[in-house]
């Protein structure tokens, strides 16, 4: 992790994940497979919990499955799954994290800006407009538009070439190992974002904070603004 390859560097575009960094969704992911599972009659116990944890409802599928002995195919786990997640999203409340907001408005005055994200594309497209933040993206990529889920670098190529910027030039923005691996594997710069991250985050990443309202980054986005003469010093 080197903190100068972030915060004094310029990107030609920033790429935001969703789930955990710009909006408080990131419970949604594995409460719609536990409710898969109560369907059915099955409650899942912690060693369940902890193989859902982070996969995608596509992989999530044949786990599920596992968990539920013949009950339902990997498909239809899958599928269910899916559904599930679209709901939790239009019914439960949801928040932009703190930061987010405005980090989105200040970058996406000065580059283009968009979102990489796991989950459904019309959910997630659903809460960003909510919170304000879909009018300043470029797009929303996700594997329910055909790309392959994170940890592989679709949604974050795909991104890039929405934003017509090579993925060298970009800074993506995440809190998951396996977004991280997903945006690294794509060839960007990483500011993760959360608590304390772990030791292959910390090894993967290129900055750690907190929240999207750590004043450095504020100050960092402010920079960018600046008139070239101005906020040339930020630049490498």
């Amino acid at each position: 992790m080197t903190e100068n390859r972030v915060l004094s560097w310029t990107p030609r575009a920033i790429v935001f994940d969703c789930d955990g960094v710009l909006m408080s969704t990131e419970e949604y992911c594995l409460l719609s497979k536990v409710l898969v599972l109560r369907d059915h009659g099955v409650e899942p116990d912690a060693d369940v919990l902890a193989s859902l944890k982070g996969l995608h409802y596509s992989a999530a599928g044949e786990a599920l499955a596992r968990s539920l002995g013949t009950s339902a195919s990997a498909e239809e786990c899958s599928a269910q799954a899916l559904a599930k997640q679209r709901e939790l999203y239009r019914t439960r409340p949801s928040h932009a994290l703190p930061g987010a907001l405005d980090l989105v408005k200040r970058t996406s005055a000065v580059m283009p800006v968009a979102c990489a994200t796991s989950s459904p594309h019309d959910a997630v497209e659903h809460v960003l407009a909510e919170a304000g933040i879909l009018p300043h993206l470029v797009c929303v990529t996700s594997p329910t538009l055909g790309f392959a889920p994170k940890p592989a670098p679709d949604t974050y190529l795909a991104a890039a070439a929405a934003c017509a910027v090579e993925p060298a030039d970009i800074l993506a923005v995440e809190d998951s190992t396996s977004g991280i691996r997903s945006a690294v594997t794509a060839g960007m710069r990483v500011l993760g974002v959360g608590p304390e991250p772990s030791a292959e985050q910390r090894a993967l990443v290129d900055h750690w904070v907190a929240s999207l309202d750590d004043p450095e980054l504020t100050d960092w986005a402010q920079r960018l603004a600046l008139p070239r003469s101005e906020g040339a010093s930020a630049c490498v």
